[in-house]
């Protein structure tokens, strides 16, 4: 991964400004963010959350027993143990916010398109990149094949990465002159609040079939999770949303979005058919 970005020192207390704190302890310094307990080092944030498979919080008692033991590995004679500092917040407040304000909000500072469906995600978001690209753009690319930063070629662990990965890259592309972000949307990703805090300008639907049925549970969950794009994960709604009013999702979507919520500016489209307002 490419690491060119510079981040200003700022303390814990700073790091977590504005979200909910249940209890608290400590005020240090802030070096990184991790949520795998084996990547801590002296002065990292460990974010422990539960997961769909794991835990996080069985590893917390990890985390500070690796940091102890490199701490007084490098300094065996004095043999002392860090502090530990730590915050209980509420999820749907913290999610997200220490990734964001670490790197100081890089999504914010850069037009983000949102994709979403079941099938075409991969396609539409690589088309939508190189029309950024042919208009000179700097772009960023999170999808399912591979993640591009400003040309960089980055291999994808996941559709759409967890918050932690995603700031992270985001915060490598500001950093390399990126002014446009390609973003593919998972169901888990919008379900698990992988992207809360991003504001999307512009959110696209492609379709809605049968699929992650172990996950969601219904195809009514499913279409659900999909609608969350549209209706701002955490911000205010995209100023544009493009619906394939094709697919029987498509057209009860397009049906749900009043136009104070789309600012206005719409398109839909399908076979043989192509209609757009813009207010």
């Amino acid at each position: 991964m490419l690491r060119l970005f510079i981040i200003t020192p700022m303390t814990f207390q700073q790091l977590l400004q504005g979200a909910e704190v249940l209890s608290q302890s400590g005020n240090p310094g802030v070096a990184g963010v991790e949520y795998d307990s084996r990547r801590v080092r002296p002065g990292t944030v460990f974010v422990a959350m539960k997961g769909e498979t794991s835990d996080g919080n069985r590893f917390i008692d990890q985390a500070i027993a690796l940091e102890r033991w490199r701490w007084s590995r490098t300094r065996r004679r004095k043999r002392r143990v860090p502090a530990v500092a730590w915050r209980r917040l509420r999820m749907a407040e913290g999610a997200g916010a220490a990734e964001r304000k670490f790197y100081r909000h890089p999504a914010e500072r850069i037009a983000n398109t949102g994709i979403t469906g079941t099938n075409g995600k991969s396609t539409t978001a690589f088309l939508i990149e190189s029309i950024f690209k042919a208009a000179g753009r700097k772009t960023a690319l999170v999808g399912t094949i591979e993640y591009h930063v400003a040309g960089k070629i980055l291999p994808a662990p996941h559709t759409t990465p967890e918050a932690l990965e995603l700031n992270r890259l985001l915060a490598e592309g500001l950093s390399l002159g990126v002014t446009e972000a390609v973003m593919e949307v998972s169901s888990h990703a919008l379900e698990q609040q992988r992207v809360f805090g991003i504001p999307f300008d512009v959110a696209v639907f492609t379709n809605l079939t049968r699929d992650h049925l172990d996950y969601h549970g219904t195809m009514e969950e499913y279409f659900r999770a999909k609608q969350m794009l549209f209706e701002g994960c955490g911000t205010d709604a995209p100023r544009a949303a493009v619906v394939n009013t094709d697919n029987e999702y498509g057209r009860q979507l397009f049906e749900t979005l009043p136009e104070e919520e789309r600012g206005g500016a719409f398109l839909r489209h399908g076979c043989g058919r192509f209609s757009c307002r813009v207010g």
